[in-house]
């Protein structure tokens, strides 16, 4: 079935937008006739993507100076074809009610967007949850897993890299990280950097081996959930970290007994991700997420608040909500995740978490 590009684009509201921006990992701002978010059409760090909604553009205001819709921004950051971003954005949202007057079954929330590439692939929808198609054979089988002297240095053991299967790629001078789901089904491949000089182009990306990429879309599934769910069962707790690397700190502190941890791998929760770990029973979800401001008060620091607001409005009818949060400033370094420092300063940021 066709769409009409722009009848599409004129069904989206600025809200829709944010949401998208926030899900491609943007880290978008709203203000009272923009959106200003993270360079992600070009890979970039800067806060300089501009979404003006009287004219449903953006305008990236690096050197490149380019302008585009929510169509191109998807061509950019997902290499989609025109069509492809059209429906993607179908599907994403749901517009289909919208678009057509039909009787169709409705899709609700992250999943939808599956809708119409679910019979192109192998994913399958199973009782509300998506199914991801598994790697096999596992070519990290191949890779060596030496001492990783970083991580060992970051509270992180060689016994922990292997009980998570982490190997190493020598040619890329990258730490391969598998992804499983609750199965512990391998679902993706991930690759953290540690050349210095290639973190320019962001630390984490997923692992190319040849012309095969190990991607899977990281909005449904939850790094380390396989491990911690009998817990999270148990103690009906979840501790939500940005990085893979917090879920091995985590399991490094607290032993695989005492692991409530898993990773959304990006600086926001979907819905998809929340409504796995309430089928647990979660009462209480610890948001872990890195410290992202300098200093307390700086521009910086009012936005990281103002984006956990938006969390705790978000899924606080449905859960409690609390953060690990260094409220005095004095605990954690720029960009440091609450496990960065240590077993005992995580366990003091989680003695005194912040409940709204």
């Amino acid at each position: 079935m066709a769409y009409n590009k722009d009848e599409v684009k004129e069904a989206l509201a600025p809200d829709d937008i944010y949401e998208l921006l926030e899900q491609l990992g943007a880290e978008p701002e709203m203000f009272e006739d923009h959106i200003e978010s993270l360079t992600i059409c070009h890979r970039g760090h800067s806060r300089k993507l501009w979404y003006f909604f009287n004219t449903q553009l953006f305008k990236c205001w690096t050197h490149c100076q380019d302008t585009f819709d929510v169509f191109g921004l998807l061509q950019k950051v997902k290499d989609f074809t025109l069509n492809d971003a059209v429906y993607y954005v179908v599907s994403f949202f749901n517009l289909d009610a919208k678009l057509e007057q039909t009787d169709a079954i409705q899709l609700t929330d992250d999943w939808k967007l599956f809708k119409h590439y679910e019979e192109l692939t192998s994913i399958k929808v199973n009782h509300d949850k998506i199914e991801l198609p598994e790697i096999s054979p596992n070519p990290l089988v191949h890779y060596p897993q030496p001492v990783v002297k970083n991580w060992v240095q970051e509270d992180i053991p060689k016994s922990v890299c292997d009980f998570a299967n982490i190997h190493y790629d020598p040619v890329n001078g990258s730490v391969l990280i598998p992804h499983y789901d609750e199965q512990s089904r391998l679902i993706g491949i991930r690759e953290r950097t540690l050349v210095e000089e290639n973190k320019v182009f962001g630390k984490y990306k997923p692992w190319r081996r040849g012309k095969k990429m190990y991607n899977h879309p990281l909005a449904f599934n939850l790094y380390g959930l396989n491990w911690s769910a009998p817990q999270i069962k148990k103690m009906h707790v979840a501790l939500v970290y940005e990085s893979e690397k917090s879920v091995l700190q985590t399991i490094n502190y607290l032993g695989l007994d005492g692991n409530l941890a898993v990773a959304v791998c990006g600086s926001s929760i979907s819905k998809y991700q929340f409504e796995l770990l309430r089928s647990l029973g979660m009462r209480e979800m610890v948001i872990c997420f890195d410290r992202d401001f300098e200093s307390i008060g700086d521009d910086n620091y009012y936005r990281v608040v103002q984006k956990l607001q938006k969390i705790y409005d978000k899924y606080s009818p449905y859960v409690n909500v609390s953060f690990l949060f260094d409220k005095d400033g004095n605990k954690l370094g720029y960009k440091d995740s609450p496990t960065d420092k240590g077993r005992e300063v995580f366990l003091e940021l989680w003695k005194n978490r912040v409940v709204l």
